[in-house]
């Protein structure tokens, strides 16, 4: 059954518009807030707690698991909201790509894990660590990926279909398993990473099933070509989308390939003071891409796109602001084996603002196919990254939190420029029709 229009374009709901959006974000904010508190919680304990050994391992493998949640998606995930809103909300249609999207992804997924279990324990090796240690790090991430696979596609899907209690819930029960876990190691003494990585593996395991729908639809028509329009839809983008997948693992492996055992755990420890930045980079895709998707007014998308860009920026500005004047505050939180890195904390958390706002703007293109350019977007990054790599000390953790500065700086800057053109010369930018 079609969604009627006047549902895609909701008429402000009694008491004007500020009223209502404080609804929204105080229901947002009341979920993912406790969402990411849970998992900042954990991490910390590990931060805390786990030997700088133990915990550079730890930091290694998340960056895998990053890597890999990045390599099995490849913009498939994000292309429901723009399949959503071409099919003006139907839910029969939407249910379709949501087993087109598991079923590519599934692919992805075993050629990843194959390369994983190969791969993982010689790169492991490389820092000192032994196969009994690598191996059921291994075997966590594999386990990582695939839950976190199922979970994240089924979440975006209950939240395209506007039901975000049932959402919140299994994002909630996932986070606070993991907490659980984490909480139960260190009563035990047993902090080693593996535990650690599968901690969140089984807190995903809760969420997907958790928000699976309360009476699935079986999908008995062949979905291939469900696939074919996902496949064409991320053509242009794949080149980026390959690149992409390492940006964010990629400080914790250039720690890892010019630095020591320390500098790897200090990126990772600071790593998770930009976390914080996480309690709201998830608007993007819990509230603003959603609702941007039931928009057919240019105008409004238009004017919703700003505020909402500029929401995010403002909240970046205040969390570096706050930084700036009381560091130890944040570092604090990392106990006395990562006190004094004060430069090192904002280089990490002005890279963690530009993540920000920069993923607002890449899932706004991504929604609205304006990847025509993404190929051209990427050989500028890389290039402009070769340079980086050749004049920073990346031998230092503080060279290499400037290196992920940069590059988020000029991430940002070649995205906003496909998004501006997009807004007045779409034909430009857009890839399919």
């Amino acid at each position: 059954m079609s969604v009627p229009a006047r549902a895609l374009n909701p008429a402000p709901a009694e008491g004007g518009w500020l009223s209502r959006w404080t609804r929204i974000l105080a229901a947002y904010l009341t979920a993912q807030t406790l969402t990411q508190a849970l998992g900042i919680l954990a991490g910390l304990l590990f931060v805390n707690l786990m030997p700088v050994r133990e915990f550079a391992l730890y930091t290694l493998a998340t960056s895998v698991v990053t890597f890999f949640t990045f390599l099995s998606d490849l913009g498939s995930t994000s292309s429901l909201v723009f399949f959503f809103r071409r099919s003006q909300g139907e839910e029969g249609e939407l249910r379709r790509f949501v087993a087109a999207v598991l079923s590519l992804r599934k692919v992805a997924f075993l050629a990843g894990a194959l390369a994983v279990a190969a791969a993982f324990p010689r790169a492991s090796a490389a820092r000192g660590f032994g196969l009994r240690e690598s191996l059921p790090a291994a075997a966590g991430i594999i386990l990582c990926a695939w839950f976190q696979l199922s979970s994240s596609v089924r979440v975006l899907a209950l939240r395209l279909l506007d039901r975000y209690g049932q959402s919140y819930r299994a994002e909630v029960a996932g986070s606070g398993l993991r907490l659980a876990i984490a909480l139960a190691m260190a009563a035990a003494g047993a902090l080693w990473a593996w535990l650690g990585v599968l901690s969140a593996g089984l807190g995903m395991a809760l969420t997907s099933f958790l928000a699976k729908p309360a009476s699935p639809v079986r999908i008995a028509e062949d979905l291939a070509p469900y696939r074919r329009k996902i496949l064409r839809y991320l053509l242009p983008s794949l080149p980026s989308a390959l690149y992409f997948s390492i940006q964010g693992p990629l400080t914790v492996w250039l720690a890892a390939t010019f630095g020591s055992t320390r500098n790897i755990a200090e990126v990772g420890a600071l790593g998770r003071l930009g976390l914080i930045m996480g309690i709201f980079s998830s608007l993007t895709g819990v509230v603003f891409l959603p609702r941007l998707a039931r928009i057919t007014d240019e105008r409004l998308y238009w004017r919703r796109y700003l505020q909402f860009g500029a929401l995010l920026l403002a909240i970046a500005a205040a969390v570096l602001l706050a930084a700036a004047v009381v560091p130890d505050l944040f570092l604090l939180l990392l106990g006395r084996k990562y006190s004094g890195l004060y430069t090192e904390l904002l280089l990490t958390v002005g890279s963690s603002g530009f993540t920000l706002v920069g993923g607002y703007a890449v899932s706004v293109n991504l929604a609205r196919s304006w990847n025509r350019w993404e190929g051209l977007a990427v050989v500028l990054l890389i290039a402009s990254q070769a340079v980086m790599v050749a004049v920073l000390p990346l031998s230092r953790t503080s060279g290499v939190l400037s290196f992920n500065l940069l590059s988020g700086a000029v991430g940002l800057s070649l995205q906003m420029m496909i998004t501006l053109t997009g807004f007045f010369r779409p034909r430009w930018v857009q890839w399919m029709p």
